[in-house]
């Protein structure tokens, strides 16, 4: 069982030891003699149920439910005779409905989960077998450790495998991570380096090392290890030998390794999380009112216990009580009897806590989810996605949401980054997209990003060169035509140096995958070798090697479009050429002395359109000056990148033709103008993370084997680790203001900003650090923190190059998005990790901030300092207030945004400083967080849930949203370019921030207005029951007997008047959705909870009393004179009980479909002939009662009916002229809305009856159709003409 026992491991503790199984030869995996025996198999098992243990268990589990638990204790006081008060048989239906609905549902999910495991336990790999000494078709689920694995290209990896051998010749696989961490580009991987062979060639045989690793753990981004060599030496392990669950090979033929953890080891499966559960805010009110229907249940109890003892007493001789036999002369004690009683009436009156109330609210809350689920305007067609709703129990929440928290990048903007602008040398060079005419713009001047760029092209479409540049360029491809006599001074820049290292950097500084072609696995699904058409024929590994090796490598091929000379010119500053010419430089074609430079040669127009179609670049696509930058390789070239901005930035590059070829561990080839092919050696990478925020890598220039260093990163990371010499030269030192200049505007634009700078290291200054650095990396203790120390060395001293404006457009819909959730009274916060800048110049564009908001921006170097700054705001927005106040009360309130950057909000965060930062931020409409954390994300969204005890929502779409999702009482993640680890953290999945208001104003409406009155019809219709049977006490001696038959009693809220609620809860609209988006401010009545406050209950219980005194006491006066038994007058309650809860429930049902029509009048039907039914066959639990043709005997009576009519009127007239005087004196914004909403419908009718009467009249279509524009009190409709009435909502 792996480590379930904490059994010891033979490497010590922390590690433990994997031995390959082909060592240990045919002996099972599980057997006691096998090494791996205690470590789980592959297999997985996700269910919480077996056949025999689902019953045990499931109850065991639905009985930690307090009201469950309730009803189990009730039903078995029943089974004591002296405390009986009904049927023992009869008593038991309503729970064992509750616990077999529940059961059902329990095991539905159990059994979705099954044939989820058994759907991937039975998935099929090629296992390495030992007895038949070659690769065979297994299952998942027989895989173990110390199996060896071989898998091909878009294969999913079964288990956790450390990579041994890849067909790249360079040892290196990519992987597809999304199943496991969201994110949907390539991770490179590689093989283990050091071990060794026979022949130097991998074979499974030929492996026999022992490996040592660490324990299984959730930790995805972590992994150490080591394999000890027969030498003694060991060779360490890192993540990037280690291939996890779940993911999917790409780039690569096939891998092969050995696997080191399998099944619910993996660390794919450690961190699998069952959803949470989350109490909604109504969930909590109701359990409040549960509390108060327990007092009351003791209260009734109580009194009439203390009733019949007091009633038992007024007898002096209690042995001639009538009517009442006891068992014995204790009995006659009154007591006793009370004591006896009390428990009698906690079975009778047992409905005061509605047994049905939690299952139907789940019930409920799932049709719910359903319809939200199923929403046609929540799908997003380009992604085939939908709405997906992840958390079951808090849909009502969606409508009472007062803060959200929102990231920037993914959320609020595409994701999708487009290069619009740098700065090289201190020279600003401005792109714009080009475009037709006819495309659509943004309000920025260009398409959304999604339409403009292809995900895999090599060039970017819509860049139109910058002039400036393009001169560069042109004069960096004429300076190597050295065969001709040409002005060369006239070509020599200063900055054509800085432009060309600045495009090499921005090719080769990334992560980028290059694919030139398809990937195929020559071994099929059961092992055995193919080679072209002679299927199933096994062959070697090494065959298998050779046919991959001789594919890996396609041939060059060149593009003879520009004629240029074998040899450019040296100049002085310029990158060194290479020695010779690589392929893809066409060789020198003279004539007459000359140089001759054929035309560039293009298709006709169609081959441009055809090829543009599907994503392939043609041969002018970045051409300048007439030449061509890009080789033909670049039409069989796809860019995958780890993040949309290095995806931008190589395609820019490419664009002015340095184009990225292909990339390896050691190797990066790339064209540049002027040069060709020129390939560099890659000596390190540093890989960006977020305590530097830069990314390095170090090469060595195939020339003159200088080692360079370039380096991109945020600007103060940048910025800050310049050479000395850029503050003490005047001329580096205005470069640099330049380009902070630059990068200031880039920023106020909404552009997000990389700075680009290089670092010339000698030989020396690099074998002493790498030698640390190796050092560093071998590290099995604090690995991380001591690379990171090592790789700040290194980066520092750095010359600056320049820097790079890239943009992510908003998404469509965001502006209106945020307006509408403003005006719905919602506060938005966004917490994003950009520049200050920028976040503003996007709050701006999102409607975020207000064109008359005042934007108060906190930059802090301390705490004293931030405090002031808090304090100084506080009393400026009162003093403000206060004028504002004073001078008018109908002037506008001024509006406030708050802009805090991540230094300053970490000593807001502090204890002493997070009051006074609360106070500034409820004082304003919007906060924007920047620089900020995952950390700060998550402390934000938790400070405000508590102190200020409102409802969050965080929506983010990326990792570093997580934390803050999961802290907030609603987490919403989108699913969208940063794959899919926020939406899997969340409660709610959405494709797009624009969809957030369609969820938010009208299906939480819905949700929380619907169970609001549900949840509220639910505690009265339980207590009307019990009021009844109350009342019938002061005339039975409080001896515990009841007018009803106790079948009735126990089915009228499980069967009779169950199904009409449920399907109001999950089908009444009490406005239109196009009503609710219109008019945003409705949904602050659910923000004010003004539909379930904390006198809903006691409202329900004044109800039910007036009723059930209507429905008691007018009974009681007519059959008073009758000589009635006391089935038939407890047969008339019950017909007029049944009725005033169903006409109860439809008063208050705003929308009426035929679902709720059908209920109703079927619920009321069915108990008629119930009882009919019931009562002609004597079929009862309380005997020795005989309920014989009771129903039939009183329907006959004129009586019956004019008491139920009486009962029935006079019970409901208070609630519906209640209902009447609210819509027409105090109309709320729902009454309101409804108006306007029948006011809309008229206006159509009287439209399309006058166009059907061919008056004359002409309505334009303009003024027939209703406006759209939304106003916060004014809403103006066109009435037929230019006559215009307007109706105000409030």
């Amino acid at each position: 069982m792996g480590n379930l026992f904490n059994k010891s491991n033979k490497s010590g503790p922390g590690f433990r030891t994997v031995v390959p199984n082909h060592v240990v030869g045919d002996i099972p995996p599980k057997h006691k003699s096998h090494p791996n025996r205690d470590y789980r198999s592959n297999r997985i098992k996700t269910t919480k149920y077996s056949i025999v243990t689902f019953l045990p268990k499931n109850l065991f589990e639905q009985f930690h439910r307090f009201a469950n638990l309730y009803f189990i204790l009730v039903v078995a006081l029943n089974w004591v005779p002296q405390v009986q008060a009904f049927g023992k048989e009869i008593a038991m239906i309503p729970v064992i409905f509750v616990l077999a609905v529940t059961a059902v549902k329990d095991a539905f999910e159990d059994f979705r989960r099954y044939k989820s495991d058994r759907k991937i336990n039975h998935h099929t790999c090629r296992r390495y077998s030992s007895s038949d000494k070659r690769y065979v078709k297994s299952e998942w689920m027989e895989i173990h450790a110390g199996d060896f694995v071989h898998l091909a290209c878009d294969e999913i990896i079964p288990a956790d495998i450390l990579l041994l051998h890849s067909s790249d010749p360079l040892g290196i696989c990519h992987l597809e991570t999304s199943n496991l961490d969201g994110e949907t580009n390539l991770k490179q991987r590689q093989i283990v380096h050091g071990l060794k062979y026979e022949r130097k060639k991998f074979a499974v045989e030929q492996f026999k090392y022992n490996v040592e690793c660490e324990l299984p753990n959730a930790e995805i981004y972590k992994f150490n290890g080591f394999i000890k060599l027969e030498s003694g030496e060991k060779v360490s392990l890192n993540k990037d030998n280690l291939l996890l669950r779940g993911c999917t090979i790409k780039n690569t033929d096939f891998v092969e390794g050995i696997v080191l953890y399998a099944g619910h080891e993996t660390k794919a499966m450690l961190n699998n999380r069952n959803p949470r559960y989350k109490r909604s805010k109504l969930e909590r009110r109701i359990n409040r009112d549960v509390i108060y229907c327990v007092i009351l249940l003791l209260f009734l109890c109580l009194f009439c216990a203390i009733a019949s003892g007091i009633w038992l007493s007024n007898f002096e001789d209690s042995t001639t009580v009538l009517f009442i036999p006891f068992e014995s002369l204790e009995w006659y004690n009154p007591y006793f009897q009370g004591f006896v009683v009390f428990f009698t009436y906690i079975i009778i009156f047992q409905t005061v806590i509605p047994l049905p109330l939690y299952v139907s609210v789940e019930i409920v809350k799932l049709g719910q989810v359903y319809f939200i689920n199923n929403d046609i305007e929540l799908y997003y067609e380009p992604m085939d996605k939908r709405m997906e709703c992840r958390a079951l129990n808090i849909t009502e929440d969606l409508g009472q949401i007062e803060y959200i928290f929102s990231d920037k990048t993914g959320t609020l903007t595409e994701n999708q980054m487009e290069f619009k602008s740098c700065t090289i040398g201190g020279t600003d060079y401005p792109h714009t997209p080009e475009f037709e005419e006819e495309d659509d713009f943004s309000e920025t001047g260009s398409r959304y990003s999604l339409a403009n760029i292809s995900r895999t092209s090599s060039v970017m479409e819509n860049l139109k060169l910058e002039p400036g540049l393009e001169r560069e360029i042109s004069r960096m491809c004429l300076r190597s035509l050295n065969s001709v006599n040409l002005d060369l001074p006239e070509f020599i820049s200063p900055n054509s140096q800085r432009i060309q290292e600045f495009f090499l950097l921005m090719a080769i500084c990334n992560t980028v995958v290059v694919t030139h072609h398809a990937h195929e696995d020559l071994m099929d699904d059961c092992g055995s070798i193919l080679e072209g058409h002679y299927k199933g024929r096994n062959r070697s590994q090494d065959d298998l090697d050779k046919v991959s090796k001789s594919e890996e490598s396609p041939q060059k091929k060149s593009f003879p479009i520009l004629n240029l000379p074998d040899t450019p010119i040296q100049r002085k500053g310029a990158l060194p050429p290479l020695g010779q010419r690589e392929v893809g430089t066409p060789p020198l074609s003279k004539k007459n002395g000359g140089i001759h430079v054929p035309p560039i040669t293009i298709s006709n127009s169609g081959d441009f359109d055809r090829f543009r179609e599907y994503g392939i670049s043609t041969p002018s696509e970045g051409s300048i000056a007439g030449s061509s930058y890009i080789s033909d390789g670049s039409q069989n070239s796809r860019y995958e990148a780890e993040s949309p901005d290095e995806l931008a930035l190589v395609r820019a590059a490419c664009t002015y033709g340095c184009r990225l070829i292909n990339r390896s561990v050691d190797k990066v080839r790339v064209w540049l103008p002027g040069e060709g092919e020129v390939e560099f050696e890659i000596l390190e990478v540093l890989q960006f993370d977020s305590t530097r925020k830069r990314m390095s890598v170090i090469v060595k220039n195939p020339n003159n084997k200088e080692l360079v260093m370039f380096t991109k990163g945020a600007d103060t990371a940048v910025l800050g680790v310049l050479h000395k010499k850029f503050k003490e030269d005047k001329e580096l030192h205005r470069l640099v203001k330049e380009s902070e200049k630059h990068i200031l505007n880039y920023a106020m634009q909404g552009l997000r900003t990389l700075c680009m700078a290089k670092k010339i290291l000698s030989r020396k200054e690099y074998d002493e650090w790498k030698v640390r650095f190796n050092e560093a990396s071998a590290a099995m203790d604090n690995r991380e923190e001591k690379i990171l120390q090592v790789a700040c060395e290194i980066e520092k001293d750095l010359e600056l190059l320049g820097a790079t404006g890239i943009e992510d457009k908003l998404q469509e819909g965001v502006p209106e998005t945020i307006d509408k959730l403003r005006k719905a009274g919602i506060k938005v916060w966004v917490l994003t990790g950009d520049k200050q800048e920028t976040a503003i110049q996007v709050a701006y564009s999102s409607k975020l901030i207000g064109q008359k908001d005042q934007v108060i921006v906190i930059n802090a170097e301390n705490l004293v300092c931030t405090r002031d700054l808090l304090e100084h705001h506080i009393q400026q927005i009162n003093r403000d207030t206060a004028v504002t106040t004073s001078s008018s009360a109908q002037s506008k309130k001024q509006e406030y945004t708050l802009v805090i950057d991540g230094r300053t909000l970490a000593y807001a965060l502090n204890e002493q400083l997070e009051d006074l930062f609360l106070n500034l931020a409820q004082k304003c409409t919007s906060v924007v967080c920047c620089r900020s954390t995952p950390i700060q994300k998550g402390s934000v969204v938790k400070l405000v849930r508590d102190k200020l005890n409102k409802l969050t929502l965080a929506i983010g779409d990326g990792a570093n949203d997580v934390s803050m999702i999961q802290v907030a009482d609603i987490g919403i993640g989108i699913s969208g370019q940063e794959g899919m680890q926020a939406v899997m953290a969340s409660d709610f999945a959405i494709s797009r921030f624009m969809f957030l208001q369609r969820l938010l104003l009208v299906h939480g409406h819905w949700c929380y207005c619907r169970l609001a009155r549900f949840s509220s019809f639910m505690f009265y219709k339980s207590l009307i029951s019990v009021l009844v049977m109350f009342w019938y006490q002061i005339y039975s001696a409080y001896s515990g007997s009841m007018q009803f038959d106790s079948l009735y009693t126990m089915l009228t809220h499980v069967v009779f008047c169950a199904f009409p609620p449920l399907v109001n809860g999950v089908l009444d609209k009490d406005l239109s959705s196009e009503t609710l988006l219109r008019f945003p401010h409705i949904y602050k009545m659910g923000i004010d909870d003004t539909q379930y406050t904390r006198f809903s209950f006691f409202f329900a219980l004044l109800d039910s009393i007036y009723q059930s005194i209507i429905l008691y006491w007018v009974a009681h006066f007519a059959y008073e004179s009758e000589q009635v038994g006391i089935w038939e007058f407890g047969t008339t309650q019950m017909v007029a009980l049944i009725l005033i809860i169903l006409f109860t429930g439809a008063i208050d049902t705003y929308s009426w479909i035929w679902p709720q029509w059908l209920t109703m009048i079927l619920s009321f039907v069915f108990f008629w002939l119930f009882a009919i039914v019931c009562h002609a066959i004597w079929f009862t639990f309380d005997h020795p009662a005989n309920p014989y043709w009771v129903m039939q005997n009183t329907l006959v009576k004129p009586i019956h009916v004019i008491t139920v009519v009486i009962i029935t009127v006079l019970s409901l007239f208070p609630r519906f002229v209640i209902r009447i005087f609210q819509r027409t004196v105090f109309p709320d914004s729902i009454v309101k809305a409804q108006f306007w909403e029948k006011s809309q419908h008229n206006r159509r009718d009287s439209a399309h009856s006058i166009d059907t009467q061919d008056t004359g009249d002409v309505i334009s279509s303009q003024e027939s159709r209703t406006d759209t524009r939304t106003s916060e009190q004014d809403i103006r409709i066109r009435n037929g003409g230019s006559r215009k009435t307007t109706t105000t909502i409030a």
